[in-house]
């Protein structure tokens, strides 16, 4: 470990350059077959899970089990449609509301599309549940059932549409199911191919919705629909806090060294450790899925944690040396049993995740692991390098100054007397 620290003070330009470009080269093999993947069809894509099925391995018991039963009682996930009516004395039982809700059920009926292998995908028209798409069931002569639409047309005036009502409550399998139980609002279950496609059902029933005018107001839900969101919004969190957690701990570092141009050593050692690990975890074919997707949030602290206890003792020993090359020889010196041990330590937590029977978490802890010791390798090459590529007049003011054998704050003067 000194012997390649040492190597990076001589030449500190070029562990930068090997840095930026392991960086660039992890980028490329990841955005090139994303972007264009019949050109690098030999590479892997980046793909992202948000189904949180994927948390059991696909042959579990369990999970069998229930893709079984689904398939045997031809069960889908479904999309539910809620619509209220707050306006309206009879809440969405009015000629307005349910010609929107027919045309809305018509529409839905047509969300379908072919996939790349020709499946079709979409809404599974023939099973939707709608007050058009049931039937009205009542008895009709002597010994006679009669069988109708419930609402094949959309009501010409509100009266026809209290007559639905009535029909709709008349039925055990429809009052609370497509009419809420006090006969003001309507529900549409719409099921769908595969819950991954949820999310663009959704939009598309949106865009139709805002086609309506009038006073219904439209929720939607349903458990695809909530998996969707989860995995959707988890990303824009990570999104959001990975780059909130880097600039908290950039402002603490500057805080604590009062040095901005030194602290930037560290940020560049989180910014490759986190490229060059989620760039490992893609190219081998590996899923970014919501576990995975916190890998950086994990990686950017720990990876930092070695480069304050070198800028710290570098802190406190540049003022006896006056040299910055001597210092960070004589730093490294002297942390680097302590920082291999703690890297170890560390890398071997997390790796022992592996262990466990969960897929994601399996991958989470690897490449965490993985990226730990990552880090700990920018970490002794790149603030050597980055301190190096400093000029020595930039140290005039920098480091602590010990010439009067005590410390100026009540904490360090509390510590001395002690």
């Amino acid at each position: 470990m000194i012997h390649i620290s040492q190597t990076a003070t001589s030449r500190p330009k070029v562990f930068f350059w090997l840095s930026g470009l392991l960086s660039l080269f992890m980028i490329m093999l990841v955005s090139l077959p994303s972007i264009w993947p019949a050109s690098f069809g030999m590479l892997h894509p980046l793909q992202i899970d948000t189904d949180p099925e994927n948390m059991l391995s696909a042959d579990e018991p369990v999970r069998v089990f229930h893709n079984a039963q689904k398939k045997d009682f031809s069960l889908y996930d479904m999309i539910v449609v809620g619509v209220v009516n707050n306006s309206h004395p009879e809440g969405v039982f009015n000629k307005k509301s349910l010609s929107d809700i027919h045309a809305l059920a018509d529409f839905a009926k047509q969300i379908q599309w072919q996939d790349k292998e020709g499946k079709t995908q979409g809404v599974i028209s023939v099973d939707l549940m709608a007050p058009s798409t049931v039937d009205n069931i009542e008895p009709g002569g002597v010994g006679e059932v009669k069988f109708e639409w419930l609402m094949k047309e959309p009501p010409v005036d509100d009266a026809e549409a209290l007559t639905i009502r009535r029909k709709a409550q008349n039925l055990p399998l429809l009052n609370g199911t497509i009419i809420s139980d006090d006969g003001k609002a309507v529900a549409l279950y719409i099921p769908i191919t595969a819950k991954n496609i949820s999310y663009n059902v959704v939009e598309k029933l949106k865009g139709k919705i805002a086609e309506f005018s009038g006073t219904d107001q439209y929720y939607i839900t349903g458990l695809p629909v909530a998996q969707d969101t989860f995995g959707v919004e988890m990303f824009i969190q990570m999104a959001i806090s990975a780059p909130m957690a880097m600039l908290l701990i950039f402002l603490l570092m500057w805080y604590f060294f009062r040095k901005a141009s030194l602290v930037i050593s560290p940020m560049i050692v989180a910014m490759v450790s986190v490229i060059v690990t989620m760039g490992l975890l893609v190219i081998t074919g590996n899923t970014v899925h919501i576990m995975s997707s916190m890998i950086p949030i994990f990686i950017m602290p720990i990876a930092v944690l070695d480069a304050i206890h070198i800028l710290s003792d570098f802190y406190d020993k540049y003022p006896q040396f006056k040299d910055r090359k001597k210092t960070i020889q004589h730093v490294m010196k002297e942390l680097s049993t302590p920082m291999l041990f703690t890297t170890l330590t560390t890398a071997v937590g997390f790796a022992s995740l592996a262990l466990t029977p969960i897929p994601p978490v399996q991958v989470f802890g690897l490449f965490v692991s993985i990226g730990v010791i990552l880090a700990w390798l920018f970490t002794i090459t790149l603030v050597p390098a980055y301190i190096m590529l400093m000029s020595e007049e930039s140290f005039a003011d920098f480091g602590l100054d010990h010439s009067d054998g005590a410390g100026s704050s009540p904490l360090a003067r509390m510590l001395n007397g002690l």
